[in-house]
């Protein structure tokens, strides 16, 4: 079994902030708790959507070759069809979101988060050699994370059957992971009232490679390369076009 180094999605560390950023960014992010729903073990209350009909700059924070820099845009604008914003690079200025590829973890601010760090750091990063037969996916991945979108195994109504021993002995072996960064990147749920109302997409590129190893009985998730179609659907929901 060899799963290649997983995103761990980064959480701000005042969460105060996050929400107001959020609302404030788009008012349509505040979401009241369901009514007996265990908010504790939830991610988040809020959503973290940009606001509608914005336009969202996206800058490199390194000299990269031209070729590198256009191909990168060229998965980004995958997700622009289905949304209601405007990408635009820039070069020179820091962009709401600041992309790196410099180290060997690929992660990502979810959405509006992005706007609580500073301008001289990133906000997504791409630890993952261009010619990495996962390079491409994990683009696509990471800015799914970027537009506000949380990872998909971890969908209230995913019920994936994971030998918890065993994951948690994988995750520290391999990849140096917590107890606690297991579970929040693979075991807790989202709050409900956070996804949409999709139902779960074992498709989506926000879904985690899950081999049977890793799992109790005949249970696994392969390697997504495509923005799935209830990804599409997704992102129409978060940014509605008039």
């Amino acid at each position: 079994m060899n799963i290649a180094t997983p995103c761990k999605l980064i959480h701000p560390d005042n969460q105060l902030a996050s929400y107001q950023v959020a609302v404030n960014e788009n008012p349509h992010n505040e979401r009241p708790p369901l009514q007996g729903a265990r908010s504790k073990r939830a991610i988040g209350n809020w959503q973290k959507f940009w606001g509608h009909g914005r336009v969202l700059t996206i800058s490199f924070m390194e000299n990269l070759p031209v070729n590198l820099k256009q191909r990168i845009e060229r998965l980004i604008r995958q997700w622009e069809p289905a949304t209601n914003l405007t990408f635009k690079f820039v070069d020179g200025v820091a962009g709401e979101i600041r992309i790196s590829t410099t180290g060997d973890v690929s992660n990502s601010y979810l959405g509006t988060d992005a706007l609580l760090v500073p301008s001289d750091l990133p906000t997504l990063r791409l630890g993952i050699a261009p010619d990495h037969a996962e390079f491409d996916p994990t683009v696509l991945h990471e800015f799914g994370h970027a537009l506000g979108m949380q990872h998909e195994h971890q969908h209230p109504a995913a019920n994936i059957p994971w030998d918890v021993p065993k994951v948690y002995e994988y995750f520290n072996l391999h990849h140096q992971w917590t107890k606690e960064d297991v579970d929040n990147n693979l075991f807790n749920t989202f709050d409900a009232n956070t996804s949409l109302n999709g139902p779960y997409d074992k498709t989506s590129i926000m879904h985690y490679v899950i081999p049977n190893e890793l799992t109790v009985g005949d249970w696994q998730a392969g390697l997504n390369t495509k923005i799935s179609k209830l990804d599409r659907r997704n992102m129409r929901k978060a940014y509605p076009k008039p």
